[in-house]
């Protein structure tokens, strides 16, 4: 069986991405090779961390979506993660690998989602929000902000005197779980079966309260299947 060839976008540091990496050469993600990884800052350990592992990597700017779209052919790219990717893909690059794009965002989709919610103003809109609960999403990427069907979700308590960069670490953990959940059921073609009917991760110690989060979900039209990742 040929390996599914990934190309991983980053704009920072790369935790999401070192989680798949991780997960690829444990044998987590099966039959995958990590093809290229690709920024669209220079100077960021994201890069530094592929090169540390041995994958190609490169720079290129957001506006240049033609040599984006070049790389990702060249490199035979079969699908896209885009983990920490602080940009917005062009319709050209959507429609060439539609259905083939992951992205992960810092909060449970739909809400705290779109433009202007990105990196530590996730966390800051969630406190100010009051909510008791908060986490991470994998999902599709369609032409919309945040808009496309929602994969894994992983749940994640807010604690009294958290603040958002407490709030950031401990969903970021989650993020990692999460992310490697949805690149697994991408590589294995197994999208459909998620797609509309998310697997949720929470555990044990968070279930205090879920009720309540599962039901302002449904009001905003978001059904969930809830699973317990069997981690404390």
């Amino acid at each position: 069986m040929s390996s599914f060839k990934l190309a991983i976008l980053i704009s920072g540091s790369g935790s999401n991405l070192q989680a798949v990496i991780d997960a690829v050469e444990n044998g987590i993600i099966k039959n995958t090779k990590v093809a290229i990884v690709i920024s669209n800052r220079s100077g960021v350990y994201g890069l530094e961390r592929a090169k540390i592992r041995g994958i190609p990597n490169t720079v290129v700017e957001s506006s240049d979506k033609n040599k984006l779209l070049e790389t990702l052919k060249d490199y035979n790219i079969d699908g896209i993660v885009l983990a920490g990717y602080l940009s917005i893909l062009p319709p050209e690059i959507i429609t060439t690998f539609n259905g083939k794009i992951i992205n992960i965002h810092p909060a449970l989709l739909p809400m705290f989602g779109g433009m202007g919610f990105y990196g530590i103003k996730v966390h800051q809109a969630v406190l100010a929000s009051g909510v008791k609960y908060t986490g991470a999403t994998a999902h599709l990427v369609d032409t919309g902000v945040d808009t496309g069907a929602a994969l894994v979700r992983g749940v994640v308590p807010v604690l009294d005197g958290d603040t958002a960069e407490d709030l950031q670490k401990r969903v970021l953990e989650v993020e990692h779980k999460v992310l490697v959940l949805a690149v697994k059921a991408l590589v294995e073609n197994r999208i459909e079966e998620k797609n509309g009917n998310p697997e949720v991760l929470i555990s044990d110690d968070d279930r205090d309260g879920i009720n309540e989060y599962a039901q302002g979900l449904l009001e905003l039209g978001t059904a969930l299947t809830v699973k317990d990742d069997g981690e404390k």
